[in-house]
């Protein structure tokens, strides 16, 4: 095979470039992301139940559908959630092979089973079933500066404006809203509808039948009279928009007697009760807002996603009222684009050791430049290998191929010289030297390439997350390997038959050299005498092999009691700019005391220095994640990285927070507090 390239070595190179542009074409098209994709598939079937409770939910709604839904193909567990809301959540997880859209299409149909056993008031509000994502990327909101509008309306426009251009974007899984949602309030009184014998059955009929968009047809249209000149499309009040209109509502009307709505309830434009409410703090100032977290799918390249975001975010941006204004307030990408960065520097860092390494030892930069030119056909063709293998560009695969620097330019050295063996020794000519050697190394290579799959390749097999986390560290490393091995049997000989010249024998330092030279000539007879007190140690460990072998049995036991006493964590602790705390008051706690408890916390959170935004949420649950009046959550966004100062005391440290450490943090200020705490605080 070897000769076959040494003979066409245009071939080779031929061949050389084609694994290059395949794997910069893969390169560029590969999803981007800080992890591999480790997160099992999930999918979330939903509903509402108004004016039922949890236990009638439970009851009516749990019971029927996850009857029909327990047993879906590879479904590893449920949970579901009911609330006092009316509100039904049943998120379905299932194995890490399992496909999200196949996942999706199975519970839909078991879902569809169940709703002839559902509720008609269930039915009629629709039952919804999508795939969930649980990686939140980025969180932006939309607030008023000057208090002109109020929460209400600015969920209302950005739902209009805002959310479903993001939702076209490619990549984009969902984007969630926290704010309260606009709703024509009615309260009935109880007293008048006694006394009336109403019921609020009646009422909700009524206000279903009269409060329509009805078709009422045209004027003129076929059949008519030959004098018929005109065609008129007729139109109707549709639906009810002021509560004026609400108000007059017919409920009843019994021999000439009409009863309005007006008479036996109350009418105003307001919340719905089951929206949570929410603010933004922007360096411990701001009002009412509403907050937008943004997930992406499993697949998507959270760089380029993030970015088209932002683009369409500052063109919706354009086109505001006055006194609106739309923050990014967390980027996760950043983060990621930070990781990224540091990879790249350490494997440029790599390839330059590298190449100091190897042109020491060889002291020819002929020779050096060969495996130079190796290194860099088999880590690009790696990338082509993603697309097959459903891989992503990440940490871990980055990682891989910084350790692969050092791994694969061990083929082309080991071809080199070998050939450079035969040049200067041997005396043979470039392109009969490098005939000769490669029928000496080509079987090492192979062999080298096939040790280092064996103890890669298994690692690929294990199972769950853990095993999908490292499947793209080990098969980066093997893939590359194995390029490496075909580069050395092809691009590295014919290059060596070029390029490589006979050298005239180097004397004792007598010869006048070059400054660089003169470094080489040094360090090759320090190696010697290194390597000659090395083979005199070495002959003196033998003659005590039994003391040794009891020194190595003492290294294997000290590396065993490291091991064990090492702590273990599923992937580092990383600053990611923010940290999440949620909030529990007692059960059955007003929304109103809910409120006044996220109010304080979060105003004693903005004066931490290196806070940058406070965003309170109150009324949802991220235990349970539904709507409930006695919990919230307040995500914290920190600010950048190059502004979070040490003197601050923002470390990293390890554990998670608890209502002693927040008040710790009330008390201390800025003391140590990991950006990613998750805490949890019971007032």
């Amino acid at each position: 095979m070897a000769k076959f390239f040494i003979d066409r070595p245009i071939f080779a190179i031929a061949l050389s470039l084609i694994i290059v542009f395949a794997g910069l074409i893969a390169g560029f098209s590969l999803p981007i992301a800080q992890y591999p994709n480790i997160t099992k598939p999930q999918i979330e079937v939903s509903t509402t139940y108004v004016g039922a409770n949890a236990t009638t939910v439970e009851e009516s709604i749990a019971q029927a559908i996850e009857q029909k839904v327990n047993g879906v193909e590879n479904m590893r567990d449920m949970r579901s959630t009911s609330t006092n809301t009316g509100g039904y959540t049943l998120n379905v997880t299932f194995n890490l092979e399992k496909n999200g859209d196949i996942a999706s299409v199975e519970v839909q149909n078991r879902v569809d089973q169940a709703k002839s056993s559902l509720p008609s008031e269930v039915s009629g509000f629709g039952v919804t079933t999508a795939k969930r994502s649980s990686q939140t990327i980025m969180y932006f909101a939309l607030t008023s500066p000057g208090g002109t509008y109020d929460g209400m309306f600015l969920k209302a426009y950005g739902a209009a404006n805002v959310v479903d251009p993001v939702k076209r974007v490619k990549g984009v899984s969902s984007v969630g809203e926290y704010g309260p949602e606009y709703a024509m309030r009615v309260e009935l009184k109880p007293d008048m509808m006694a006394q009336l014998g109403i019921t609020a059955s009646e009422v909700a009929a009524a206000i279903k039948s009269q409060n329509i968009q009805a078709p009422v047809g045209s004027i003129g249209s076929k059949p008519t009279t030959g004098d018929q000149e005109f065609k008129y499309s007729a139109s109707a009040q549709g639906r009810l928009k002021r509560p004026e209109e609400f108000e007059n509502i017919i409920v009843r009307s019994s021999k000439g007697e009409i009863l309005r709505l007006k008479e036996i309830a109350t009418i105003y434009e307001g919340q719905r009760m089951d929206t949570p409410s929410s603010m933004l703090l922007d360096q411990g100032k701001g009002g009412e807002g509403v907050i937008y977290p943004v997930s992406l799918t499993t697949d998507a390249n959270a760089l380029d996603a993030v970015s088209e975001i932002r683009k369409v975010l500052v063109e919706a941006e354009t086109r505001f009222p006055p006194d609106m204004k739309l923050v990014i307030a967390s980027d996760k990408t950043q983060f990621v684009r930070e990781s990224l960065e540091k990879v790249a520097h350490t494997f440029v860092e790599a390839l330059i050791l590298v190449l100091l390494v190897v042109y020491l030892f060889l002291g020819n930069l002929r020779a050096t430049l060969i495996p130079m030119l190796a290194v860099p056909v088999s880590l690009i063709g790696t990338f082509g290998a993603f697309v097959l293998l459903g891989f992503s560009i990440n940490t871990l695969s980055l990682f891989a191929m910084i350790l692969a620097v050092g791994l694969v330019v061990d083929d082309a050295i080991v071809v080199v010289e070998a050939v450079e063996h035969h040049i200067q020794d041997t005396g043979l000519s470039p392109k009969e030297a490098t005939y000769r050697a490669m029928r000496e190394v080509s079987g090492p290579v192979v062999a080298i390439a096939c040790v280092l799959a064996a103890v890669f390749v298994p690692i690929s097999f294990m199972g769950g997350s853990t095993g999908q986390l490292y499947k793209q560290f080990a098969l980066t490393i093997s893939v590359s390997m194995a390029l490496s091995a075909v580069v050395a049997l092809s691009l590295t000989p014919a290059l060596c038959a070029k390029f490589l010249r006979p050298q005239s024998a180097m004397t004792e330092g007598k010869e006048k050299k070059s400054f660089i030279g003169n470094i080489i000539y040094r360090f090759n007879v320090w190696y010697a005498s290194t390597v000659a007190r090395y083979t005199n140690r070495v002959g003196q460990c033998i003659r005590y092999s039994k003391l040794m072998m009891c020194g190595l049995l003492v290294l294997v036991i000290l590396a065993g009691l490291f091991f064990k006493i090492t702590p273990t964590g599923y992937v580092p602790e990383e600053d990611q700019g923010m940290f999440l705390v949620s909030y529990n008051l007692p059960e059955g706690a007003s929304s109103n005391r809910g409120t006044q408890a996220m109010l304080k916390f979060s105003q004693e959170l903005a004066k931490f220095p290196g806070v940058k935004y406070v965003m309170p949420v109150n009324g949802f649950d991220v235990l349970s994640m539904a709507p409930k009046s006695s919990a919230g959550i307040i995500p914290v966004m920190m600010e950048e990285y190059d502004k979070v100062l040490p003197e601050y005391g923002f470390a990293s440290n390890k554990g998670y927070g608890s209502a002693a450490h927040i008040e710790a943090l009330k008390k201390y200020g800025p003391s140590p507090i990991h950006r990613k705490t998750f805490i949890t605080h019971f007032v």
